[in-house]
């Protein structure tokens, strides 16, 4: 998340998915980390604004005293013990991609080995194919038995990743749940459906 995208439409979205999970119970002690390669850049209006977007407490969102170029050091800071939002630009890498716009595969496995952890990752739609094609490819490149979800808008997707099949399944049946009928079965995938 750069601040040069702050308030698209997609923060508005994404704030909406949280608020509803927050409220439901579905994520619980819920943090974000915005992955912003331009932190030193925003203002405090800035990040008081993307946490009223994504309907969090400031207090919500990780701290870091390292830049984001300085990978191992940036998620060794992560110390949060809860479910965690990671909100790069583009989202998981799938290839060789070695810039900050990208969350990779081997980070992610990291922050998953937080028990019953639900890790949240905004990924942007795919320049070739469909999203649900960017969706299964970022499946494929984890290459571990975790359990998922993916909320799929045109433009975005929201993956939910667990380790623990109760944990994406909960974001599956409470999306369904709230779209009913043709909407979910269009929007909502998942590996937990029996």
């Amino acid at each position: 998340m750069d601040r040069a995208h702050l308030g698209d439409a997609l923060d508005y979205w994404k704030g909406s998915l949280f608020g509803c999970l927050q409220q439901s119970s579905v994520l619980r002690n819920f943090a974000v980390d915005p992955m912003a390669s331009d932190w030193s850049n925003w203002e405090p209006e800035d990040i008081s604004l993307y946490a009223r977007l994504l309907r969090i407490d400031k207090s919500q969102l990780i701290p870091h005293t390292v830049y984001l170029l300085s990978r191992e050091q940036y998620f060794d800071e992560i110390k949060h013990a809860g479910d965690l939002f990671l909100d790069p630009n583009v989202g998981v890498a799938t290839g060789k991609e070695t810039g900050v716009e990208h969350v990779r595969p081997a980070e992610v496995l990291l922050l998953l080995s937080v028990p019953e952890r639900l890790l949240v990752v905004y990924q942007h739609g795919a320049r070739k194919g469909t999203l649900s094609q960017r969706v299964d490819g970022v499946c494929r490149v984890l290459n571990q038995q975790l359990a998922w979800c993916s909320y799929e808008s045109g433009a975005a997707a929201m993956m939910f990743l667990s380790r623990y099949h109760e944990r994406a399944a909960a974001v599956a049946v409470h999306f369904r749940r709230h779209l009913h009928g043709y909407a979910a079965d269009t929007r909502i995938r998942t590996n937990t459906d029996p």
